[in-house]
C-alpha cells in the first residue's frame, strides 16, 4: 500500500513538472506565432499602403523572423542553461573545499532545477558532516596512536593495557563508521 502511494505521488509530481514545462513551451509558441502574424501584417501594410518593394518587405520579414528566433533562444538560454552554469560554478567552489557553501536557486528557476538543487544541498550537508566526523575521528586516532607509540618505546610495557587501548580505539573507529 505504501509503495503504491509513493508511486502515485511520483507520477503526479512528474505530471506537474511536465505540465509546467509544457505550459512554458506552449506560451512561447503562441508568442512566436503572434509575433509572426504581426510581422506578416506589418509587411502587408508596408507593401500595400507605402508601396514598398518585394525585396524590401522580404528582407524585413527575414530580419523580423531572425529577431524572433534570437529572442526565443535568449529566453531558453537564460531560463534553462543559466541555472546549470550557475550550479557548475558553485560546484567548482564546493569541490575546491568550500563545504559550507550551498547551491542557490532563483525564484523563477524550473522545478527540475529546484528539486535537483534541494537534493544536491542535502548531499553536500551530509558530506560536510561526514568530513567533520572523519576529521575528529582522525584527530583522536592520531593522538591515541601517538600515545601508544610512546608507550611502546618504554622498557616496562603494560601489554594488557596497550591491548585494551588498541581494542577500544578499534571499537571507536567501528562505531564512527557505523554512524554513516
Amino acid at each position: 500500500m505504501e509503495k503504491e502511494h509513493v508511486f502515485k505521488k511520483a507520477v503526479l509530481q512528474r505530471c506537474f513538472t511536465a505540465r509546467e514545462i509544457q505550459i512554458t513551451l506552449a506560451l512561447l509558441t503562441v508568442v512566436a506565432l503572434l509575433a509572426g502574424i504581426c510581422l506578416q501584417t506589418v509587411s502587408s501594410v508596408l507593401r500595400e499602403h507605402y508601396g514598398m518593394g518585394a525585396v524590401f518587405v522580404g528582407g524585413f520579414l527575414i530580419i523580423g523572423y531572425a529577431l524572433i528566433v534570437l529572442l526565443i533562444a535568449i529566453f531558453f538560454t537564460h531560463r534553462l542553461i543559466g541555472p546549470f552554469k550557475r550550479i557548475e560554478y558553485e560546484m567548482k567552489l564546493i569541490s575546491g573545499g568550500e563545504l559550507s557553501r550551498r547551491l542557490s536557486i532563483r525564484a523563477n528557476d524550473d522545478l527540475h532545477v529546484r528539486n535537483f538543487v534541494a537534493y544536491a544541498n542535502r548531499f553536500i550537508a551530509s558530506f560536510e558532516q561526514m568530513s567533520k566526523d572523519y576529521g575528529a575521528l582522525n584527530g583522536v586516532v592520531s593522538a591515541r596512536l601517538g600515545e601508544i607509540s610512546t608507550e611502546l618505546l618504554k622498557e616496562n610495557l603494560d601489554c594488557e593495557r596497550l591491548k585494551a587501548e588498541l581494542l577500544a580505539l578499534r571499537q571507536q573507529v567501528r562505531d564512527a563508521g557505523g554512524r554513516r
